[in-house]
């Protein structure tokens, strides 16, 4: 398989299909079946405006009819959640499908009026007395939504009036969500020159940095990262365009509603400000154990500091006399991937195993690198079908491997909810990353649980997993670092993409420290990122650090407790749309998330992790590394 797809765009009778089999969605965008499901959602949220308008206060005689009318809604929450996972696949596989673009737009403003309806009843239930809304949650019919129906009386207390509100939801359609599906568009079609030298300059889409970053030949990262910030920076006004209004309209908004502009980021993610304040607590007090993994791996690659596009560079083949990079070792095909990933799901966990293998087989993934295709991977998730969908660009690199492990796991999650209603499915991202990277936790133990492992296997495992511990406890920190710098400054006025590029080098040196070459930062990433631009949430990067160190806490108790203890982890990834972390944690966990010591235990994991690695450089194997 070419690692780079390509050059020059491919006429429409061109464009090669996806790997993936939506049909269990619709059979296209324009079967009668689609188009009949699209219309008769949109006809129902809009007559449910006049059932909400009819429903008199909350009390104990309109207790029926609103438990009814709240189960309606909910259904429409479920279709709605179908209709966009469909036109999300879509729209990701190929940036270019102008159809799927009109009825991603269209989606929006469907969203927006439902966003209208969820007002209406916010301010019900929060108008609505104590005792009449406890009489309500205990209807049995509404006994899954207990929590999603208590966070929105509760949010509630933290908006504007219904009328304002109703006014943002249809404004969101034509600010918020149109500048998010402009960035989408520009990097879904966006691609540069790969300018590897000694090679004819090839054509290559955005989409494949990431997997050209994981690369064994500098030459080739450095390349890849040059290329695409030279792309990038080609768009750097439009980028810098959606960046700032999108900031701009939060911040008003969260002015008008008289909150911090973290706070909807901390109640989207169900956490309390005490339990992130623990959590970076812990990060920043152990930021030397990834950058002495970071500073010792610069010295295997033969250089005095790693530079930014270096951070997911595989580990050199070492020989007596010399370091000397191997790529055919490094790379591997999509079948053995799968094959890894099934045999290490089976050996941990049958059903966990069985689920993988129906998803290949049933055609759930999209992996292939194609021109089109948006960067990122990502698994969606639909509540009215109960299936699941993967994207992602597999490149052979061994991140990509654990890529593909960890969307398997959020695939799995969506399994283990099947039954459950729409809204308590509605887990927040701090677990949305639990079962992700306990998946990729089970495919790296196999490995290194392996006998017959050769010391180089094992080692390049241990440097994949402390890969992700300097992605989860620098990279991601960066990302918040960076993003709550620019919203305070934002405040003031728009930031141009020279002073945003300014923005991100302090982050990175802040964080990083010495650990990366000081002229080998990477200014641009603020601009290739697409997680600064997703329209309903902000700070899409701490929940990363949580969900990692969370998961990791989680796949510890598992390993030291056995079999026995996979029941509970199922049980809190069932429930997770159903109560709080930290009130999920002391159920299944007994841990305390709002104290720094249950964060520590899982950074005790990383530093072990590196000792193990300085251990195996050390045996003789590795003297000349």
């Amino acid at each position: 398989m070419s690692a780079v797809a390509a050059s020059g765009p491919a006429a429409p009778a061109e464009r090669a299909a996806p790997d993936w089999d939506l049909s269990s969605y619709f059979a296209s965008l324009g079967d009668p079946g689609y188009l009949a499901f699209r219309d008769a959602l949109e006809a129902e949220a809009a007559a449910f405006e006049e059932t909400l308008r009819a429903l008199p206060p909350l009390g104990d005689e309109s207790r029926a009819a609103w438990r009814d009318a709240l189960l309606h809604l909910e259904a429409l929450a479920a279709r709605s959640a179908h209709l966009g996972s469909y036109l999300g696949c879509l729209s990701a596989a190929d940036a270019r499908d102008e159809a799927a673009r009109r009825e991603v737009a269209r989606l929006a403003r469907l969203r927006a009026a439902l966003a209208k309806r969820y007002a209406r009843v916010r301010a019900a239930l929060a108008a609505a007395p104590a005792a009449a809304f406890a009489g309500l949650l205990a209807e049995p019919a509404l006994a899954s939504s207990r929590h999603f129906l208590g966070r929105l009386r509760e949010e509630a207390t933290h908006r504007m009036a219904p009328e304002l509100e109703e006014l943002a939801a249809d404004l969101e359609v034509t600010g918020l969500a149109a500048w998010a599906r402009l960035y989408d568009q520009l990097s879904g079609t966006l691609a540069f020159e790969l300018e590897v030298p000694g090679e004819a300059p090839r054509r290559a889409p955005v989409s494949l940095v990431r997997s050209l970053l994981g690369d064994a030949r500098p030459e080739v990262r450095r390349a890849a990262l040059a290329g695409a910030n030279r792309a990038w920076a080609s768009q750097a006004d439009t980028l810098a365009a959606c960046l700032n209004a999108i900031a701009g309209t939060r911040l008003e908004l969260c002015r008008r509603r008289g909150v911090h502009f973290l706070e909807p980021a901390l109640f989207d993610a169900g956490i309390t400000r005490r339990t992130l304040d623990a959590m970076l607590e812990a990060v920043t007090a152990r930021r030397e154990i990834p950058r002495r993994y970071l500073r010792r791996k610069a010295a295997l690659l033969g250089r005095p500091r790693l530079g930014f596009q270096d951070l997911e560079a595989p580990l050199p083949a070492a020989s007596a006399e010399r370091v000397s990079y191997d790529a055919a070792r490094e790379r591997v095909s999509y079948d053995t991937a799968r094959e890894r990933i099934l045999a290490a799901f089976r050996g941990y966990h049958s059903a966990l195993g069985e689920f993988a293998a129906g998803a290949f087989a049933r055609r759930w993934i999209d992996w292939s690198p194609r021109p089109g295709k948006r960067p990122g991977g990502f698994c969606t998730t639909s509540p009215w079908i109960s299936e699941s969908r993967i994207f992602l660009t597999f490149g052979g690199a061994a991140g990509d491997v654990a890529t593909l492990a960890h969307e398997l796991g959020h695939a799995w999650h969506g399994a283990l909810m099947e039954g459950l209603g729409a809204w308590a499915r509605r887990y927040p991202m701090t677990l949305a990353e639990s079962a992700s990277t306990f998946a990729e936790q089970i495919v790296h133990e196999a490995t290194l649980g392996d006998p017959a492992a050769e010391p180089a296997t094992r080692l390049a495992v241990l440097d994949r997993r402390l890969r992700d511990g300097a992605s989860f406890l620098l990279d991601i920190p960066m990302r918040f670092a960076f993003e709550r710098a620019f919203y305070e400054e934002r405040a003031g006025g728009e930031l141009a993409p020279e002073r945003l590029c300014e923005a991100m080098v302090a982050a990175q040196r802040e964080v990083y420290g010495d650990a990366l070459a000081e002229d080998e930062l990477n200014p641009w990433f603020w601009a290739s990122k697409l997680h600064f631009y997703i329209a309903g949430l902000s700070f899409y990067n701490f929940p990363y650090t949580f969900g990692y160190l969370f998961s990791l806490g989680l796949f510890l108790r598992a390993k030291a407790e056995g079999p026995g203890f996979l029941p509970r982890v199922e049980e809190l990834l069932r429930l997770a749309g159903s109560d709080s972390p930290e009130r999920l944690a002391r159920r299944c966990l007994g841990a305390e998330l709002e104290e720094p010591a249950f964060w520590h235990a899982s950074i005790d994991a990383v530093e072990a992790d590196l000792v193990r690695f300085e251990a195996e450089l050390a045996a003789p194997s590795h003297d000349a590394a």
